[in-house]
């Protein structure tokens, strides 16, 4: 089980109750590390997880006039960047023991350490569809490949083991065997042979979007249709990565997506139990301020590491959807092989 860390300063993660809580659930930490915390700060909170037998997880991110993510735009920044970290924790004495590739479409929106600024204004269903054509570029797509081999290239040559992150919707090129959501998702997360996959499924999230999304077809979207989904998804997952797979589930805070939220932590291992029951054993929860921060953080870790896999009913809009991505995928593919 691992939990990541967005916003909470290195000062927060320190705190004795915090490292108990961690440490009581064998739990690793993936704390944010933005483009300018290798400082003093870092080196400190390295030294007392160290010291307390806790297993750090780097997830380092570009500055935001850069994206933040590892993406097709921006792969050679992200690789330069990947030499300042290393030569830092070389310098300070600290082994970079597993780093999160975290591969999305570069994300430019304006904010600060602790949050993005408010969204001003809805998309349109139209709008999201210019964007998708928008971040479909099969030119830019193939010649990022080796850059992203790179990548796994580096982190190998330092000893780190390398987790990418993929958008659960992504789990439809497994199925079509084309890169049609990985283009659009950022880049050939998934055409990499990396250590471990793990696949962003927030429940509370896509639960709110698919409601919006059927409402405008004058239809109705449950979370158990959202778990069914997700069942499809992580029965492609786990088929085609085995152990290697895991699933960050959420969301306890908005993050950068703006997301909702679940309040209850039995809505979350209900959605773990899903993801059980389709074979999935390794788990991420986005993200630790939720948890440190509700009435009872202990039920968040115990609501994932004790939930029974559970197959949820079928659901015909659920299926429907997943056909309809399938669909989409090889409409995609042929709109790509127009591009020159």
């Amino acid at each position: 089980l691992l939990v990541t860390v967005e916003y909470m300063a290195f000062e927060d993660l320190m705190k004795p109750e915090v490292m108990a809580l961690l440490k009581r659930h064998d739990v690793l930490a993936a704390p944010n590390i933005r483009a300018h915390y290798l400082n003093d700060d870092l080196d400190r909170f390295l030294a007392a997880y160290r010291e307390a037998g806790l297993q750090v997880v780097w997830w380092p991110l570009l500055p935001r006039e850069q994206g933040l993510y590892l993406n097709e735009k921006h792969a050679e920044d992200f690789l330069a960047h990947l030499d300042k970290i290393y030569a830092w924790a070389h310098e300070r004495g600290h082994k970079i023991e597993a780093l999160i590739v975290d591969i999305e479409p570069p994300n430019y929106q304006a904010g600060t350490d602790r949050a993005p600024e408010e969204r001003e204004e809805e998309t349109s269903a139209g709008d999201d569809l210019s964007i998708i054509w928008e971040l479909m570029n099969k030119e830019e797509f193939e010649t990022a490949i080796p850059k992203f081999q790179a990548v796994l290239d580096k982190l190998h040559q330092h000893g780190t083991v390398a987790i990418s992150t993929a958008m659960d919707y992504a789990a439809v090129d497994l199925a079509t065997g084309f890169p049609v959501a990985q283009d659009i998702a950022g880049g050939p997360s998934m055409l990499i042979d990396w250590d471990y996959v793990s696949f962003m499924n927030f429940g509370s999230q896509n639960t709110a979007f698919l409601s919006d999304l059927f409402q405008s077809l004058k239809m109705t979207w449950t979370v158990d249709d959202t778990r069914y989904f997700s069942y499809l998804i992580c029965k492609q997952i786990a088929d085609r990565y085995g152990n290697r797979a895991a699933i960050s589930l959420g969301q306890t805070i908005p993050g950068e997506g703006h997301g909702a939220i679940w309040t209850d932590p039995a809505d979350l291992g209900k959605d773990a139990a899903v993801c059980k029951a389709a074979g999935i054993v390794h788990f991420g929860i986005y993200d630790l301020e939720g948890i440190v921060n509700s009435p009872d953080p202990e039920a968040w870790l115990l609501a994932v590491k004790n939930a029974k896999p559970e197959k949820p009913k079928f659901s015909p809009k659920a299926a429907m959807l997943w056909n309809f991505l399938k669909k989409f995928s090889v409409y995609g593919q042929a709109r790509r092989s127009w591009q020159k």
